[in-house]
């Protein structure tokens, strides 16, 4: 009787351990970012004295660090990171020789950082 109790101790003690072992090997679920702020994001067709369109970012409109996409109506996608301070500006040189300028268009922008995946968009108009 006393082998047999600790033999399923034993079996008992085998399967905590696994148990355990198994659960710290599950990758950890990482969390979708915060939409980027909306309402500190401009998007202006610009002139030939402005040099073209203007896409930025004011302070906190995305996370620190983020890595930015903005996406236009046909597809086309560009990206940048923004600075310490969660803001970002991209001018006519960075964006792709194609990319929608049309006044009233609306372009499409996440954030990606380290710590969580990609946010949900949120879209923002050309304006003039």
């Amino acid at each position: 009787m006393k082998g047999k109790f600790h033999f399923n101790f034993l079996i008992i003690f085998m399967l905590l351990c696994f148990s355990i072992l198994l659960l710290s090997c599950t990758p950890p679920v990482e969390e979708k970012c915060p939409s980027p702020d909306a309402t500190k994001i401009t998007v202006s067709r610009g002139t030939a004295a402005t040099g073209g369109m203007i896409i930025s970012g004011a302070a906190s409109a995305v996370q620190p660090g983020a890595m930015v996409t903005i996406t236009d109506s046909e597809g086309h996608t560009v990206t940048t990171t923004a600075d310490e301070n969660g803001g970002f500006t991209l001018l006519e040189a960075d964006l792709p020789q194609d990319f929608d300028h049309t006044l009233g268009n609306e372009l499409s922008i996440t954030q990606k950082s380290e710590d969580c995946t990609e946010s949900d968009a949120v879209d923002v108009e050309i304006e003039f």
